[in-house]
């Protein structure tokens, strides 16, 4: 069975007119936007620091062959990690590790 596109945005209006007159319904919804909105800034942060490693390793000029023998990623995952089609933590972790780099985790601040 092949994969089905899914359109978050046509998915939150049809939800919002199914639950318009339901309180439940309207707060199920507006949990629902609000892990949609957490999500997309999470994605957006990850890819931020995905550019951040590859321009500085490209700026220590640091081949992704010698980041393989760094690190102990293949070739072909360092290039999936940079092309954002691949990658976890431990992927994160060992790359910033390979390139010289140290990853401070920081609390958010409420603002």
């Amino acid at each position: 069975m092949p994969f089905v596109k899914v359109d978050p945005i046509a998915e939150a209006v049809e939800l919002q007119k199914e639950f318009e007159d339901d309180p439940e319904g309207r707060e199920m919804f507006r949990q629902f936007e609000q892990a949609h909105r957490e999500n997309a800034r999470l994605e957006q942060e990850e890819l931020e620091l995905r550019n951040r490693l590859v321009e500085f390793r490209k700026s220590q000029k640091i081949t992704q062959k010698e980041l393989e023998t760094r690190t102990g990623l293949t070739q072909q995952a360092i290039s999936r990690f940079e092309t954002g089609i691949g990658g976890n933590i431990k992927t994160i972790l060992k790359y910033a590790d390979g390139i010289g780099c140290n990853l401070v985790p920081q609390s958010k601040v409420s603002g």
